[in-house]
């Protein structure tokens, strides 16, 4: 069964805002290099600037989690590339994570808003964690039995209680 991930009002406007900024501060390179047509060398790192810019949006597009999609043998994240798939056989522990629990999460090597909230975050009363989420509800934190933590954020906890059947049964 697939669910939806759809982003939150926070990661809507960091994604715009930032489409916003990339634009703006790439118009400048655009009427720089249409304005000096001799200058080869600064046509070179005005482009590379533009490029930057979208690789960066679409970069982080690619990778952030699009949908879910569950059967009773595995979790799968699923992803423009890079789908990441979770047996259910290598959950330890399934449960909903409060927003409480995760107050003070710090970003240590994730996006924080474009496109969602995903790759690794640090949660001060749970340790290193794993996030695959596009909103700052509906969070289900999976334990797996190799240690990692993995919070994902689909827009129906049915999800949760579906992921908690198949997993006892």
């Amino acid at each position: 069964m697939k669910y939806k991930a759809s982003m939150d009002w926070v990661a809507i406007l960091i994604t715009i805002g930032v489409l916003v900024l990339f634009t703006f501060i790439a118009l400048k390179p655009i009427w720089q290099m249409m304005e000096e047509e001799g200058e080869f060398k600064f046509s070179l790192v005005y482009f590379g600037v533009i490029l930057l810019f979208a690789g960066i949006y679409i970069g982080c597009w690619i990778f952030a989690p699009q949908s879910y999609t569950l059967n009773r043998s595995e979790l799968k994240v699923n992803r423009v590339i890079g789908s990441v798939t979770f047996k259910i056989s290598e959950i330890k522990s399934i449960r909903i994570l409060e927003d409480f629990e995760s107050r003070g999460t710090i970003r240590t090597f994730g996006v924080g808003g474009l496109f969602g909230y995903y790759g690794k975050f640090y949660i001060p009363k749970i340790g290193s964690s794993t996030f695959y989420a596009t909103q700052r509800k509906n969070k289900i934190l999976l334990e797996l039995r190799d240690g990692r933590n993995i919070v994902i954020t689909p827009d129906d906890l049915g999800l949760y209680d579906r992921l908690t059947e198949y997993k006892n049964s």
